[in-house]
């Protein structure tokens, strides 16, 4: 059945139209059901239009109740090939299978050893590989051991945490590397080695795109809004990242995408997001300390979000 407040909302072809938009459906007193459909970054109308803290935390509340069932995604659904057996289980994006990911899922080790190794550990090992004509970034999350089998068997695997976690930003419009399959080997219930494979981007992460000494180029305003829209994102949505540092915003054309979501996590009270959240508004200070012609940009949009800081100097 349609929605009228979407297909209304959907029909403002400019940020001006869509604030008239909010403040006119405040003054209706339109339910917070219905703002709560829209993507988290449109609740700056809400606050510039004055909406009471009991709306806003309403609306939030909402999104947190949808947000559960994102954990349907470990599950077979539409639009994804779910294959499970004693010794491994496939999880693939439909949208992206072909034989060149059908042969990369089959032997995903081989090809992480002929691929060009981005890094390696006794955690994890990173690569961009060749499929046939076809490139991607997989991320191997290696198997500690069976003490690490067994507590893996009770809890998600770190594959399974970041294949999540993607899900979730995507479903806030948070544009990150999306990822096309998930491969856990197993031993019946217990998870040894699993795997991220994510399209590829060719990209530059953010401390290279507003680069120390480099001339600021006039997309560098729009690109630092849309990571201002990303933070005012997550911390709307209760998500901390874990790591906000430069290299984990890829710009692809102009356009920022936030990566790396292993540590990644989701509140459901204020209280406990708001512990973490300083680290996280501080870890994405720092990338600009020593950046002063990117600091012009990014300093208003810190201070914006500290306002919930106790202590903003510590940032």
């Amino acid at each position: 059945m349609p929605d009228p407040f979407l297909q209304e909302w959907q029909a403002m072809n400019s940020e001006l139209k869509k604030s008239e938009f909010i403040r006119q459906a405040l003054s209706k007193h339109e339910a917070p059901e219905s703002f709560a459909r829209l993507l988290p970054r449109f609740d700056r109308h809400l606050e510039e239009h004055q909406a009471s803290p009991k709306l806003l935390n309403e609306v939030q509340r909402i999104r947190k109740q949808r947000e559960i069932k994102l954990a349907e995604c470990l599950k077979p659904r539409t639009g994804f090939t779910y294959q499970k057996s004693w010794s491994q289980l496939v999880i693939t994006d439909q949208r992206d299978e072909c034989p060149e990911l059908s042969k990369l899922v089959a032997d995903p080790d081989t090809f992480i050893q002929q691929g060009h190794i981005i890094k390696t550990g006794t955690a994890t090992t990173v690569a961009i590989i060749s499929s046939g004509q076809k490139q991607y970034f997989i991320k191997r999350y290696n198997s500690k051991g069976f003490l690490y089998s067994l507590t893996r068997s009770l809890i998600p695997s770190r594959a399974a945490v970041t294949w999540h976690a993607a899900q979730l930003l995507e479903s806030i419009g948070i544009p990150t590397a999306r990822p096309v399959a998930l491969l856990e080997k197993r031993w019946g219930p217990f998870k040894q080695t699993s795997y991220v494979i994510h399209e590829y981007i060719e990209s530059i992460h953010a401390m290279k795109y507003f680069a120390e000494g480099a001339k600021p180029q006039p997309e560098w305003r729009v690109v630092a809004q849309e990571i201002d829209d990303i933070l005012y994102t997550l911390k709307r949505s209760l998500i901390i990242h874990g790591d906000l540092k430069g290299q984990n915003f890829i710009i692809r054309n102009h356009q920022p995408l936030l990566i790396d979501l292993d540590s990644l996590s989701s509140y459901e009270s204020p209280t406990a997001y708001f512990r973490q959240y300083p680290k996280d508004l501080a870890r994405f200070s720092r990338n600009w300390k020593n950046e002063p012609q990117a600091s012009t940009f990014f300093t208003p949009v810190i201070h914006r979000l500290s306002k919930d800081i106790v202590d903003p100097s510590s940032l």
